[in-house]
């Protein structure tokens, strides 16, 4: 009877010993937003047990960005493998955390995000160290959006109509020299090249009657392609 009593109080002991390891709560993600190629971007990061921390550029010990498709893999974010790319938080909550992008040496050596790369995002409790929580995102396009406008409209036949698209993102306009199409159902009425995130086309050859005229940018490898709203061009 002696040596059962001598056990369970032994077991108790170590339970009580091991107690604030394993009773610690463990991070989770529960989402990641949309990743994209470009180096300043919100990437939110959703989940619970991640503890507090302030707004930093640079490393920590708690978080950590890994390309796992690239050639060669590189990381941001965690100081454990003494990268050189880093991170931006803007902000860190227990259950979310914001980032604005890369730091460091973003760009060098190939340390970029591709289409298609495979992200791997840990988050470990900036109190306790308890984690890491893991989940993976695939690198995707920006998305964008294209607004269209006309000059006059109503207009008469034979004057000439400006048509002018603006296409942006959440990282910025697309890249100078790209070109948008402007469309009147599957007829491309001619075509112009961004500069600053804008694009224009004139025409003075539209007849009496409506027109429904769309602005149309095709996308690259960075950002995805777009369609506007209709602007229904009124010839008198």
């Amino acid at each position: 009877m002696k040596m059962k009593i001598v056990v369970v109080v032994c077991l108790a002991a170590i339970t009580l010993a091991l107690c604030p390891m394993l009773c610690q709560a463990q991070p989770t993600i529960t989402s990641v937003s949309p990743i994209t190629t470009q180096q300043y971007q919100t990437i939110t990061i959703k989940g619970s047990g991640f503890g507090k921390q302030a707004p930093y550029t640079g490393d920590s010990d708690y978080i950590s960005l890994e390309d796992q498709t690239a050639q060669p893999a590189w990381q941001a974010g965690y100081s454990g493998f003494n990268d050189t790319v880093t991170l931006i938080v803007n902000s860190w909550t227990n259950d979310k955390i914001t980032l604005g992008g890369f730091s460091g040496q973003w760009g060098e050596y190939n340390y970029v995000l591709n289409v298609g790369d495979s992200v791997q995002v840990e988050v470990w409790d900036a109190q306790t160290g308890a984690g890491p929580a893991t989940f993976y995102v695939t690198v995707g396009r920006e998305t964008t959006t294209t607004a269209l406008k006309s000059s006059v409209n109503p207009s008469s036949p034979g004057e000439p109509v400006m048509f002018t698209a603006e296409v942006s993102s959440s990282a910025g306009a697309p890249p100078d020299g790209e070109t948008v199409s402007f469309e009147q159902g599957k007829t491309v009425l001619g075509t112009g090249t961004l500069s600053g995130g804008s694009a224009s086309f004139t025409t003075s050859s539209l007849k009496a009657g409506t027109h429904s005229v769309t602005a149309v940018y095709g996308g690259d490898t960075d950002f995805s392609g777009s369609k506007s709203k209709p602007v229904k061009q009124v010839v008198n």
